[in-house]
C-alpha cells in the first residue's frame, strides 16, 4: 500500500483526536475561562435610555443616569434579549438574584410584545428596562455579545463586567467578593 494514500487519513485522524480532547476539556469546564477585558472599568458607567416597560421609549436626549433609579449600594445592569438562548437559561437566577441586588436590563435589540412574552415565561427582574434598538448603549459599554452583566458601584462605577450567563456560581465566585470589598471600604 502507497503511503500517499494513508497520509490524509492519518492527518484526519490526529485532528480528530486533538479536536475531541478540546471539545471533551470544554465540555467538562477544565478550560480556564478567561475574563474579558474592559477599559470601562473604575469609569462611570455610560447613561442609558431607560424607561418603565410598558411606556414607549425615550428620545436619545433624555438619557438616564443610572444612580438615580437605585437608592443605594451596589447594583446590576445586564444586556440581555428574549431570542437569546443564555439568556432565557439565565432569566430564572436574575428573577431570584433580584431579591437581593437591583438589575436594571437592557433589551437588545429586542420587540416589546417579544419580551412581554419573555417576562411572562421568566418573570421580570428588572426594576427598569432601557431599549438598545440600535445597537448604541452596547457599544458605549463595551458589550461584545449578550447576555453580559456590570456591576456598578453606589457610586456608579463599573467594577466587573462579566461576558455570559450569570450562575449561582458564576455569581458567587465572581460578583460577591466584590461586592463585599464594597461594603468593607
Amino acid at each position: 500500500m502507497n503511503i500517499r494514500f494513508l497520509l490524509p487519513i492519518v492527518i484526519f485522524l490526529v485532528i480528530a483526536f486533538i479536536s475531541a480532547i478540546a471539545m471533551m476539556s470544554m465540555l467538562n469546564g477544565d478550560q480556564k475561562i478567561k475574563p474579558l477585558p474592559s477599559p470601562l472599568i473604575g469609569k462611570n458607567a455610560p447613561g442609558l435610555i431607560l424607561v418603565p416597560f410598558h411606556e414607549a421609549p425615550l428620545t436619545s436626549q433624555q438619557k438616564s443616569d443610572l444612580k438615580q433609579f437605585v437608592e443605594d449600594g451596589p447594583f446590576l445592569v445586564n444586556f440581555f434579549a428574549s431570542w437569546c438562548a443564555p439568556c432565557q437559561k439565565e432569566a430564572p437566577f436574575l428573577e431570584k438574584l433580584s431579591n437581593e441586588i437591583p438589575i436594571i436590563g437592557v433589551a437588545y435589540k429586542d420587540k416589546p410584545e417579544q419580551l412581554e412574552i419573555f417576562f411572562e415565561r421568566f418573570g421580570n427582574p428588572f426594576i427598569k428596562i432601557g431599549f438598545d434598538n440600535d445597537g448604541k448603549a452596547s457599544i458605549n459599554w463595551g458589550v461584545y455579545g449578550i447576555p453580559e452583566t456590570f456591576l456598578i458601584s453606589d457610586e456608579g462605577k463599573i467594577i466587573l463586567r462579566h461576558a455570559g450567563e450569570i450562575t449561582n456560581e458564576v455569581f458567587s465566585s465572581s460578583f460577591v467578593p466584590k461586592i463585599e470589598e464594597m461594603i468593607r471600604k
